[in-house]
């Protein structure tokens, strides 16, 4: 009890924050050394350099691997509930609709399945799983020390600014991640923990690996603002790319539903496709740094390139739609950078007065794709300049990024998870408000503002009790306290109206059906009330024996407890007291 009041207080959450982070580092680190020591085993590359072995490799081993990760994987597969595995989506779902709390055993399987994806070479990313296994870790913190909504909201916000910062070396990116996709608010009460638990990640991360970018650049500049076009368009092409991606997805999992094909055995039959590109093209295996740190260097002819970039988008969108584990962000990278690198070959042969090199398109390439894929420009835009350490693309970057976000709102999807969401029938805004809503029940607007009448009371009589004690709805109770209905005044004058006013008032009461339970939500009872289009509904307890009324709840309180609920709600994300 003592331990849980401590990381309640302010000062104890801030505690709580850092200890975060530097748990979710560490999950996110073992991740890495896991995935890369499977690949070690799986390819026999002892002691090689990765970047040349990868580019070089060209065996069964290329080919093998993937399909047996694939078998491994559908066996897992198989028994995840609505045989899936979880990602960043699942933990924006549980920002949005669940107050932070997820499904802590999901994470777990889904650790091992992304371990095996990527460790046989399947062409998907790292950090989403990353995310998914932190927000996992906080969940179960947060439930075990009984923390409340914005608590558990802020410590997801720390797991996912965490694990960004673990696999990247990127702490302010990290922090704008977690702010910009996973809670979809910015706030100061809520900024500071996650800056201190992206703090804590990022010494686990450099204690590991050093304190060095994941790419090593030469210095790059831009040769003429006339660019600048240029670079508009490739975040203009890099979106439409983006949404190619996403329809291809949706073809893959529609092939494998009509194909029959069990569950356990897709990712397998995946991953022949996989390994067959990958003799070819092994650049295209697993998380692609190697291939986008040669890309970036300028060390990859065109048409290997184009190879990779589409064997990465078909790789890719094959393995997500049959089940294998894993994430978009580093492919995105990788096919943002092959992409800029070609489209840089169609300028430099078109337009004379294009000056800037290669290199620097791959750049900007890379942040525009990873912007539209993952609708986040800010935090996508830190990330690549933490990358890459390099500022003096900033105009260039800044506009691909922002023009690829911008375009990808008008067209069907407006990012790859919301993409993931809208098939669940999520949509985010109201899912936030809905999952706040939710958090309070009705107790606070319950009133006694009733009368107690019995069945064979005259409905003139109700009608007089009713004016004498200013009490404008009647419960009806049997003879021994059993709650059989209720009404109102207009039910009683439409009563009177129509069958007289000595009849039973029996006659004018609403079931039982138009009572709600006391344990009942915000969101709940106005669905109800809206249901029955009433502006009043009774309120019961069930016990042993019978149903008894507790109270009388009315639907304009509720909808001035919701206004208020939201208006601060409202504020807190805005900052405002």
């Amino acid at each position: 009890m003592i331990v849980r009041e401590f990381y309640r207080s302010r000062f104890g959450f801030f505690a709580l924050a850092l200890f975060t982070g530097a748990l979710v580092g560490v999950s996110t680190v073992i991740l890495i050394e896991c995935i890369a020591g499977l690949q070690d085993i799986v390819f026999a590359r002892y002691g090689a350099d990765k970047v040349s072995w990868l580019a070089g490799k060209s065996d069964w081993s290329i080919f093998i691997a993937p399909i047996l990760g694939g078998i491994v994987v559908g066996v897992l597969l198989r028994n995840m509930p609505n045989n899936r595995f979880h990602g960043i989506a699942d933990v924006i779902e549980a920002s949005a609709m669940r107050a932070g709390r997820m499904d802590v055993r999901s994470g777990g399987i889904a650790a091992l399945a992304v371990w095996v994806s990527l460790g046989s070479g399947a062409p998907l990313g790292r950090e989403g799983p990353a995310v998914h296994i932190g927000a996992s870790i906080t969940a179960w913190l947060a439930e075990r020390l009984g923390l409340d909504r914005t608590q558990s909201l802020t410590l997801l916000g720390c797991a996912a600014a965490a694990a960004v910062t673990a696999s990247f070396n990127t702490p302010i990116a990290g922090v704008l991640f977690a702010l910009e996709v996973i809670l979809g608010y910015y706030a100061l009460r809520v900024f500071a923990p996650v800056v201190v638990a992206a703090m804590g990640a990022v010494i686990v991360r450099q204690s590991v690996y050093g304190s060095g970018p994941e790419f090593s650049l030469p210095d790059y500049a831009i040769g003429s603002f006339w660019e600048l076009i240029a670079f508009a368009m490739l975040g203009l092409v890099a979106a439409v790319v983006v949404q190619l991606f996403i329809y291809f997805v949706i073809a893959s999992q529609w092939f494998w539903q009509k194909s029959r094909m069990p569950i356990w055995a897709r990712p397998g039959l995946a991953g022949v496709l996989i390994g067959a590109i990958a003799l070819y093209l092994p650049l295209s295996l697993g998380v692609g740094y190697e291939g986008t740190s040669l890309a970036l260097n300028q060390q990859l002819p065109i048409a290997l390139m184009v190879g990779l970039l589409v064997a990465k988008f078909i790789g890719g969108s094959f393995a997500i739609g049959s089940g294998f584990a894993g994430g978009v962000f580093s492919p995105s990278l990788f096919m943002g950078a092959m992409l800029g690198g070609v489209f840089w070959f169609v300028v430099d042969s078109y337009v004379p007065l294009q000056a800037s090199s290669q290199g620097v398109y791959s750049v900007v390439g890379m942040a525009a794709f990873a912007s539209a894929m993952l609708g986040a420009p800010i935090s996508t835009l830190l990330i690549v300049f933490e990358l890459t350490v390099d500022y003096d693309l900033v105009i260039a970057v800044m506009l691909a990024s922002a023009l690829a976000s911008t375009f990808m709102q008008i067209m069907p999807h407006g990012s790859f998870f919301r993409f993931q969401l809208h098939k669940r029938g999520i949509n985010l805004q109201t899912g936030r408000d809905q999952s706040l809503l939710r958090t309070r029940n009705i107790d606070e607007l319950i009133t006694q503002n009733f009368i107690q009448v019995s069945p064979q009371t005259s409905v003139a009589e109700v009608e007089e009790s009713m004016f004498a004690n200013k009490h404008y709805i009647a419960i009806l109770n049997d003879g021994k306290g059993e709650f059989i209905g209720s009404l109102a005044t207009n039910d009683v004058v439409a009563c009177a109206a129509s069958a007289g006013r000595d009849v039973y008032c029996e006659l004018a009461k609403n079931g039982v059906e138009h009572a709600i339970p006391q344990s009942t939500s915000l969101l709940a009872a106005l669905h109800k009330l809206n249901e029955l289009d009433s502006t009043y509904a009774p309120v019961v307890r069930t016990g042993d024996e019978m149903v008894e009324v507790v109270g009388v709840i009315y639907k304009s309180d509720v909808l001035n407890a919701m206004y208020d609920m939201m208006r601060e709600a409202r504020s807190e994300e805005n900052g405002i007291n």
